[in-house]
């Protein structure tokens, strides 16, 4: 009976380790692959936004100090002005009294394309929209080549009831060796309104 005992303490003195190091293993092997996952998930996003940052594909940021002026082809948008200061791109348009007296039932928007020169470059489109309905309001930057997009905060900063004016950060948007044009459209309930040149687009200088 003694020489049993000792029997099966030693075979359960076997088996306890085998057991203890095939569930570390088991362990090890669920979570090595999440691991691996998350690290390149991880990295894929690390790269993607050194990407955006460094503008190596679209360029270097939009320069400071540039500046434009338009005619425009309603009393909707008589005349625009966009200049871009430090890391900042400020928006300034007349006719914001007579947009606002159209009293639009679902949304109007400033539409402001900021275009690369050549057919290759970048197309930039920055969105300024009133959702009349809802009371809400949006600005957004769209890289039309990848679509990725950034939403800020802010709206219409001018005390005149005439001019619609804003300043949104413009590091997202891109030039290459030549300054970049630009148009800009006032849609409303889906509608566009009015343009801004007239015809043509508009120089950074």
């Amino acid at each position: 009976m003694e020489i049993s005992k000792k029997a099966i303490a030693a075979i359960f003195a076997l088996m306890l380790p085998i057991s203890m190091t095939g569930g570390c293993g088991n362990q090890t092997e669920s979570e090595q692959p999440a691991s691996a996952d998350g690290q390149t998930s991880d990295t894929q996003g690390s790269d993607a936004d050194s990407q955006d940052d460094s503008g190596d594909d679209d360029g270097t940021p939009l320069a400071s100090g540039l500046s434009g002026f338009c005619d425009g082809n309603s009393d909707l948008m008589p005349a625009a002005r966009v200049e871009t200061t430090g890391q900042y791109l400020g928006i300034s348009i007349d006719g914001f009294d007579n947009v606002k007296a159209l009293d639009a039932k679902q949304f109007y928007v400033y539409t402001l394309m900021v275009k690369n020169p050549g057919s290759n470059g970048t197309w930039y489109q920055v969105n300024l929209t009133d959702f009349t309905e809802s009371g809400e309001t949006k600005q957004e930057i769209t890289n039309l080549s990848t679509n990725d997009g950034n939403e800020y905060s802010g709206w219409n900063f001018s005390d005149d009831d005439a001019t619609f004016e804003t300043t949104i950060p413009d590091t997202m948007i891109h030039q290459k060796s030549e300054n970049p044009t630009w148009t800009l459209a006032l849609t409303v309930d889906g509608e566009e309104v009015a343009h801004c040149p007239a015809d043509g687009d508009a120089s950074f200088e």
